[in-house]
């Protein structure tokens, strides 16, 4: 079923590309439908051999690519597209280990910053390519994930050539239809300006177990525009460029996104979760505190998001009254 990939030679002009997903919920799966067409893509799974299937504008279609469901039965390849939560990283490190060889290019999707770092155990910073995602897409079961809006991915292309050659020939792989890939020069903007959203706005949510419609709330305006103005003063010191009043673009931006959609930090809550705080607020936390920076709103959150996950305690029925 895969062994196709451990067939396939790491060079060669008559084969298309070989492409793993690991992390097969929601992103990966919209991001493996958009390859398939010019890549032979696998889907790592644990537990099941099902294909996936994507629902996109009421057009459902199965995922066309292989299925794993252990890493024994993969060889290295030529692009590995990690999509697993940032705090879930070292815990694929069975698959890295299989699927990691020495022309082996790592593409890391996800939220927060450091995208090489979390894989620096399998692979060194010239082969790995940090993206940033801009997908709306729930799994709804265990084999169907929705995509409400297939939005884009931002790769980040270096300042030197061959970052930008490798940057180019993974965004080549798309489906431009189904995902509009952009190569970005300046990632430290592009990766600190969804940092500095998300770090407001998923920890809202989450706090609130409230869409995104919970933004025009004007009891809760005060605290985004709070969270959203320490981020960009911790993302300058950072090295981010951004424009004067970004913390208020930031907040009318997030006003013009769909009022009913859950960010993926909410979707962890409800769910039962862990939650990737840590890579979030926590991110912004531990560079203001190498920058000497206080932000006493983005700390208060972050606990607040951190007592989330503490086991609750037994009532004491007699002062619960």
């Amino acid at each position: 079923m895969t062994d196709f990939l451990r067939a396939v030679p790491t060079a060669g002009a008559a084969r298309r590309p070989t492409v793993a997903i690991v992390g097969v919920g929601a992103i990966g799966t919209v991001v493996a439908d958009a390859l398939a067409e010019r890549a032979e893509v696998v889907l790592c799974r644990r537990g099941t051999a099902a294909p996936m299937t994507i629902e996109v504008a009421g057009d459902v279609r199965r995922v066309d690519a292989a299925v794993a469901t252990t890493p024994a039965a993969l060889g290295p390849v030529d692009w590995v597209v990690v999509t697993v939560k940032a705090q879930d990283t070292a815990a694929v490190g069975p698959w890295l280990d299989a699927l990691v060889g020495p022309h082996t290019t790592v593409v890391v999707l996800q939220n927060g910053i450091g995208h090489a770092e979390r894989v620096s155990e399998w692979v060194g910073a010239d082969r790995v390519i940090p993206g940033i995602v801009y997908i709306a897409a729930e799994k709804v079961t265990r084999d169907l994930v929705v995509c409400r809006d297939p939005g884009a991915l931002a790769l980040a292309a270096g300042t030197d050539a061959a970052s930008h050659r490798a940057a180019a020939a993974f965004a080549e792989l798309f489906d431009a239809d189904r995902i509009a890939v952009r190569l970005v020069e300046d990632f430290v903007t592009e990766s600190w300006t969804k940092l500095v959203m998300n770090s407001a706005l998923n920890t809202v949510t989450a706090l609130t177990d409230r869409t995104m419609e919970v933004t025009t709330d004007p009891s809760v305006r005060p605290l985004l525009s709070a969270l959203l103005a320490e981020g960009v003063i911790v993302a300058a010191a950072e090295g981010a460029r951004f424009a004067p009043g970004a913390a208020e673009t930031f907040l009318l931006r997030m006003d013009g996104l769909p009022r009913n959609s859950a960010t993926s930090m909410h979707l962890d809550r409800r769910a039962g979760r862990p939650l990737e705080h840590n890579y979030l607020t926590g991110a912004v936390l531990a560079a203001a505190e190498r920058h000497g920076i206080d932000v006493p709103t983005v700390r208060m959150v972050h606990g607040l998001i951190d007592a989330l996950g503490a086991k609750p305690q037994p009532l004491d029925e007699e002062i619960a009254a």
